[in-house]
């Protein structure tokens, strides 16, 4: 190599040193940001489940619209965005027992249906809290997704609802041959806890697995 194209690297590693420099110091500020915004994400998580009664069939800002409302006690007046995450940290840390923020947090997240987690993405949060989170069932993932931009939304909340999972390969028949209306009830079922499913709801739910040769589990026997 010679040197006049030693010289030329040297000039451009000079020129190119603070925008590097720069770069990783964003980055390390990124990094340093993601426990705090993880907290920030799951209390807005905590806030539309324990106040806005989400729904699957519901776009969940709407849920949150409700939450807001209902955290305030006024539906005229709901409690602005801003303030709704230091709120509730603040009613989490006066509850007993007392303790540290984390804990209560998680004990929230785990009480929330799985669908929610899913959703919004609370596994996420959740591990980058160092915290355990409770695993998704696969047939969650594999039949439901979030929207593209509802998958990018971390660390806010989407926006829309779950919708079925587009593929058209030989797994996923058994959702597709599906109408709208029977993909609806059974999301709303599936959701659910099994210890809250009805008799009737049980039976509906074998009879649509049935269609589903690859089904197996306390799903196609309850």
């Amino acid at each position: 190599m010679s040197r006049f194209t030693l010289r030329r690297i040297r000039r451009l590693r000079a020129d190119a040193a603070p925008v590097i420099a720069e770069l990783g110091r964003r980055r390390r500020d990124w990094a340093n940001s993601l426990p705090r915004l993880a907290e920030d994400h799951l209390l807005s998580v905590i806030i539309v489940f324990r106040y806005g009664e989400p729904g699957t069939v519901e776009p969940l800002a709407l849920a949150y619209r409700r939450a807001l409302s209902n955290l305030a006690g006024n539906e005229q007046w709901p409690l602005p965005d801003l303030r709704a995450v230091p709120h509730l940290r603040a009613v989490l840390e006066a509850e007993p027992p007392a303790g540290d923020i984390k804990s209560k947090i998680s004990t929230s997240v785990r009480q929330m249906p799985d669908w929610l987690r899913y959703f919004c993405r609370a596994n996420l949060s959740m591990r980058l809290l160092g915290l355990e989170a409770p695993p998704l069932p696969k047939r969650l993932i594999k039949l439901f997704q979030p929207s593209e931009a509802d998958e990018k939304a971390w660390p806010l909340l989407p926006q829309g609802i779950l919708e079925p999972r587009r593929d058209d390969g030989e797994q996923d028949r058994f959702w597709n041959e599906m109408s709208r209306e029977e993909q609806t009830f059974y999301l709303a079922i599936w959701v659910k806890p099994e210890n809250q499913r009805t008799r009737r709801e049980r039976r509906s739910l074998r009879e649509l697995n049935a269609r589903d040769p690859n089904m197996h589990g306390p799903d196609s026997t309850n």
